[in-house]
């Protein structure tokens, strides 16, 4: 499950209750570093909130007494992002449609509970882990014919040289009907080789990182 494996769990997660102050809430900010925080109550999520959010509200007050402000002013008041949840059942498609606008989502179970966060950088490491970025090798990027069996025949010819580390797949927007495949190849693999070997079956190889 790729929600629970990219999750934070909830009890790692600093968190500020809706009824909280506005002073309590820059106080676990600046505790914790982050720039938004879950807004949580007896494991339900009510939102987000963050620096920038208490600031738009000091502003739009018009309220000259900062202190005052920050002392009456509740959480609950300047909550954003209410929907930007995800179940722990969700797929990496979910995830990508839920965190495009917003600093993290929150995870929920089956009944509702909140049980942690998936945030960019956990995405990050996901997509360097796709890219085999934490193993050492050549990296080549190819384009190949979006055809049915054509992954299948590349693979079995970089096969014979070396195992395949990070594969990732994407559309070539530049030419239609083709895909671009970014690949490792072991540091020692015979790059000159595979190169010709792909161009046999109508896979170009367009760039290498040594």
């Amino acid at each position: 499950m790729i929600v629970q494996q990219l999750k934070v769990e909830a009890h790692k997660v600093v968190t500020i209750e809706p009824t909280a102050n506005l002073k309590e809430l820059l106080a676990a900010l600046d505790s914790c570093g982050f720039q938004h925080i879950p807004v949580v109550a007896d494991g339900a999520f009510y939102g987000m909130v963050g620096y920038a959010d208490v600031h738009k509200a000091y502003f739009e007050s018009g309220n000259a007494d900062q202190e005052q402000f920050l002392n009456a002013m509740k959480v609950e008041a300047i909550t954003v992002n209410k929907n930007a949840t995800i179940h722990e059942e969700g797929s990496i498609e979910d995830i990508l449609k839920a965190i495009d606008r917003v600093p993290f989502i929150a995870v929920l179970s089956e009944e509702g509970t909140f049980t942690g966060i998936v945030t960019h950088s956990a995405n990050f490491e996901m997509l360097r882990d796709a890219l085999g970025m934490h193993k050492p090798g050549i990296r080549m990027t190819v384009s190949m014919p979006e055809m049915q069996g054509s992954l299948l025949k590349f693979a079995d010819v970089v096969r014979k040289y070396s195992n395949i580390f990070g594969l990732l797949v994407l559309d070539d927007d530049a030419d239609f009907g083709y895909r671009r495949v970014s690949f490792k190849v072991a540091p020692d693999a015979d790059v000159d080789a595979i190169t010709e070997d792909l161009r046999q079956i109508g896979v170009r190889v367009f760039h290498v990182t040594r």
